[in-house]
């Protein structure tokens, strides 16, 4: 009786742990590319913007009033995803992260209009979280850090922080209720043309000195940043150099980084941070709002609801929501002025459901990286549910050989340049000698994906 006793006891203990977490969410949203001249009249050619006389001969097609594939964001696009996020876990919502490329890069070379376009748009979520902090990071086609800028985001950081972002761009925000540290990075100074100027010098010297009082004050990090570190053959965002002393940092406080959250490549994927071959740390990389990805890539337009315990910051799962953007225009076509009709948001999938993860941890999302690599039966169906994920379920995802998922299994586990070279030159060679390279069949890809879209985790 006693030993039974003593169990019961003890369930009642963790059940009381688990039970009392603080669960909290937060928001992610990522690379707007709002672009104030998008027309429904206007012209894939141009951007989607209106053709002058001469160039309107009707050698185009009609575009969707709350986007186009082949072009950034209209606002009634962004309007319609910030009124979706306010119906969603609002009283539970604690902040937001907002990491950058907030304005289209071929909308204006006149820095008024593009601090305006930010203006507004800052405006926009304000309204939305009227009661909430939203934490801003600098993309790369965002003006460089400024006192104008700082100004218009005054409203939702200390004095420490308007400091340091005026500065050099990037700042750190203390949760007073928690042990959870929010600290924003300017990856721009990260690039090749940044990374061995003053301004990149002072933000890796105050890195350091953030992490090392987070260590000796027991406080856990979230690590905010429009560019994530790594290899990809479409964008190499960080010089060599810059590359490897971030991954180095991360290693070395390893221990106190909760998470890292990054935007830019307007796909859904994640990273894995290792250490003598061991996990240690992972990233992950949110899809854009923007349905438009260089150099000629095109994704559904994406949102991301984390769940995390607010005490110590440990992510517990997210929500990853979507709007179907053709599905969407088709619905509202005709719709009266100022409508937004048809954009309905919704669930697309839930992280540890959807993988079927044990928890968010570098270890399981190593695990998941290497169930990705195109083998057995059983791998294809998990590479294939990764890659319907990573254009948001957009009909792009059917074309990718076995080299592309290799491609794609490096740029998760291989961060490093030259690990990365070798990675997908290693996959390359062993595709060759099994000749495996051929794409898959489209039968099987289209039986597969069946199979995903039919299995929807809200």
């Amino acid at each position: 009786m006693k030993i039974v006793s003593l169990l019961l006891t003890l369930v009642c203990v963790m059940t009381f742990k688990v039970t009392h977490a603080k669960i909290g969410y937060f928001w992610h949203i990522t690379d707007f590319h709002y672009d104030p001249l998008y027309t429904a009249q206007g012209d894939t050619r141009r951007h989607c913007r209106r053709a002058d006389e001469r160039g309107s001969s009707g050698h185009h097609r009609a575009l969707g009033r709350l986007g186009d594939y082949s072009c950034d964001s209209s606002l009634e696009l962004i309007q319609s995803a910030l009124r979706y996020m306010r119906t969603r876990h609002s009283e539970n919502v604690e902040f937001v992260l907002w990491t950058g490329d907030i304005v289209a890069d071929q909308y204006s070379s006149n820095e008024d209009n593009r601090y305006q376009a930010i203006r507004n748009v800052t405006e926009l979520l304000r309204m939305t979280f009227s009661s909430h902090f939203v934490f801003p990071v600098l993309g790369h086609t965002d003006p460089a850090p400024s006192e104008t800028l700082t100004n218009l985001w005054s409203h939702w950081l200390p004095m420490e922080a308007l400091q340091t972002l005026k500065n050099g761009g990037y700042y750190t925000i203390e949760q007073s209720h928690s042990k959870l540290r929010i600290v924003a990075l300017n990856t721009n100074l990260f690039s090749l043309g940044e990374a061995n100027g003053v301004h990149a010098r002072r933000q890796w010297e105050w890195l350091d000195q953030v992490l090392e009082k987070a260590t000796t004050n027991n406080e856990m990090v979230y690590i905010v940043g429009h560019a994530a570190p790594g290899s990809d053959s479409r964008y190499n965002a960080y010089s060599v150099d810059a590359n490897t002393k971030y991954l180095r940092l991360v290693r070395r406080h390893a221990r106190i980084i909760a998470g890292q959250f990054f935007g830019h490549l307007h796909v859904d994927t994640f990273r894995v941070i290792y250490d003598k071959e061991q996990p240690v740390s992972w990233a992950f990389l949110a899809p854009s709002v923007s349905p438009h990805h260089d150099p000629a890539g095109s994704s559904n337009p994406g949102l991301r609801l984390y769940k995390f315990d607010s005490d110590n910051g440990k992510v517990l799962d997210y929500t990853q929501f979507y709007l179907d953007l053709a599905v969407a225009n088709r619905a509202g076509a005709g719709a009266g002025a100022g409508a937004v009709a048809g954009a309905e948001w919704v669930a697309e999938y839930n992280l540890t459901q959807y993988y079927v993860l044990r928890d968010v941890s570098a270890e399981s999302l190593h695990h998941l990286a290497d169930k990705l690599r195109i083998g057995t039966t059983q791998e294809m169906t998990m590479f294939y549910k990764y890659l319907r994920a990573y254009n948001v379920r957009h009909e792009s995802a059917d074309n990718c050989d076995g080299a592309c998922a290799h491609q794609h299994f490096c740029a998760i586990t291989c961060l490093e340049h030259i690990a990365y070279r070798q990675c997908v030159e290693a996959a390359a060679s062993a595709l060759a000698a099994s000749g495996r390279s051929a794409s898959l069949t489209a039968p099987l890809v289209n039986m597969i994906l069946t199979l995903i879209i039919s299995i929807v985790v809200l």
